[in-house]
């Protein structure tokens, strides 16, 4: 047969691109691999810092539940404190640090023997924990005693508080950069994203997002921040340089967590619609994928080749194999 010009850029066309007019090499395959069976009422997960341990907290049976990520499985269960929530690893690799919201404690566990080695009196209702890339900092999300929320900073050789700096209503997500010079933290309920400023232990910035933001996440290189509000459905892009929002997208139902790979591909779950949609740094849809119900915290293994989330209201980890 013989094709002219036109015809050949046709078939090109054809042969690149799907009926969405999305590259077929960008769209992800996403396969389910495994559901392991947790304690009850699973929230948020971290890894450990050689990626091979993922650590769940499990609100309603006050533990936690380690899984193994090469093999799936769970291997051990320990008690993590009342209601536990939030949770990270030290990058030294020797601690985890559990936050209780019913009775403001940071619990510290040893990653060998799993047993408390000190209860960190935050005060209030903390909910989730960021490390420092250095491993010398935690920073808590503590939707305090009163009105407005807190950020307590705390020192992960001594477990001492370092400072306490008031920000927004019900602070609950928060991602720091690279180099550990900021956090910015999503509170809930005053539909804002409050930028600390680390060296100085003082609030930067105050940003506007979408109504009750519940997830951040870093674009790779570090100038992007995305924040998925769940009460608007929507995804807010935030300049890091300019310190403002660029651009708000429509995304599924009660977006909660969001993670990026590094890759720069966005993965957002949404929880009211029982599935993770996952974007492009371009912002555009290219994969998703069904989740189990109520589900909370999405994460990546290092490699990037599974995806985890957690499902409260079915008491498993989802485990998924991404390609």
């Amino acid at each position: 047969m013989n094709f002219g010009a036109t015809s050949i850029i046709t078939l090109f066309c054809l042969l690149v691109f799907n009926y969405t007019g999305v590259a077929t090499a960008d769209i992800i395959s996403v396969r389910p691999l495994e559901k392991v069976k947790t304690g009850k009422a699973p929230q948020f997960s971290t890894l450990s810092y050689d990626g091979r341990l993922l650590y769940v907290t499990n609100y309603a049976s006050n533990e936690v539940s380690v899984v193994d990520v090469s093999s799936r499985k769970k291997v051990a269960t320990f008690y993590a404190g009342y209601e536990p929530l939030g949770i990270t690893a030290s990058p030294s690799g020797d601690k985890i640090f559990v936050a209780n919201r019913s009775n403001g404690l940071i619990k510290v566990i040893s990653t060998t023997t799993y047993r408390v080695l000190d209860d960190i009196k935050v005060g209030g209702r903390p909910t989730n924990l960021i490390v420092s890339p250095s491993g010398v900092h935690i920073y808590v999300a503590n939707w305090g005693k009163g009105k407005y929320g807190k950020i307590d900073i705390i020192d992960t050789a001594t477990h001492r508080i370092l400072a306490e700096v008031q920000i927004g209503i019900a602070p609950i997500a928060g991602a720091v950069s690279r180099l550990g010079d900021f956090v910015y933290m999503a509170c809930a309920g005053s539909n804002d994203i409050w930028i600390l400023d680390t060296n100085k232990r003082k609030v930067l910035k105050q940003i506007p997002v979408g109504v009750k933001p519940n997830g951040v996440a870093i674009s790779p290189d570090g100038y992007t921040l995305y924040v998925t509000n769940g009460a608007t459905n929507d995804l807010s892009v935030l300049d890091l340089l300019d310190l403002e929002e660029t651009q708000r997208i429509r995304v599924g139902s009660k977006p909660f967590s969001v993670v990026v790979d590094k890759k720069g591909r966005i993965f957002i779950l949404e929880s009211g619609d029982n599935s993770v949609s996952i974007l492009d740094s371009d912002l555009k849809k290219i994969g998703s994928f069904s989740v189990g119900q109520k589900s909370v915290d999405i994460d990546l293994s290092l490699d990037g080749r599974l995806a985890f989330v957690t499902s409260e209201k079915n008491n498993r980890l989802h485990v998924f194999e991404i390609r």
